[in-house]
């Protein structure tokens, strides 16, 4: 399902799904804190450096794809929950117990995060953890595009 603006930002329907395209789903409403999580927490469990995080109402969040809804982990017993997709192993989504408003995307799960300028990263969270090269690699020269 393409991106579709109904009617200004607060409305338009963002489509994203999982690698292999089992677990889909559509977000609708405004973007919530955009941002790029530099925890341990995110790292160890993504196998990168950070993840890039964006909030939508959970009112406005639809599984459509054939899976319906991505398999929930706690890993944060009892306060956070990620979903990732049981065939491929994408994660999607973070949901915090006691919070039914908001749910956490992915924003690389999105289709066409890289075109949205509503979802550019506004906040850098938990910096104090990044990995101490991080900043370096940012600043450095340009390399090649790998084909991992």
């Amino acid at each position: 399902m393409p991106d579709v603006d109904v009617a200004g930002p607060d409305l338009k329907v963002r489509a994203g799904g999982c690698l292999w395209g089992k677990v889909r789903f559509t977000v609708t409403g405004p973007v919530e804190d955009p941002h790029v999580c530099r925890c341990t927490h995110c790292a160890r469990r993504s196998g990168a450096p950070f993840q890039w995080w964006v909030g939508f109402p959970l009112a406005g969040l639809q599984w459509t794809g054939e899976g319906d809804e991505p398999t929930w982990y706690d890993t944060y017993p009892g306060k956070t929950a990620r979903g990732l997709c049981s065939g491929c192993g994408s994660h999607l989504a973070a949901r915090d117990y006691g919070d039914d408003s908001v749910v956490g995307i992915l924003v690389t799960a999105l289709d066409h995060y890289d075109t949205d300028a509503a979802l550019t990263p506004t906040n850098l969270h938990r910096v104090a953890e990044a990995a101490p090269w991080l900043a370096q690699c940012a600043s450095g020269p340009a390399v090649p595009e790998s084909r991992t």
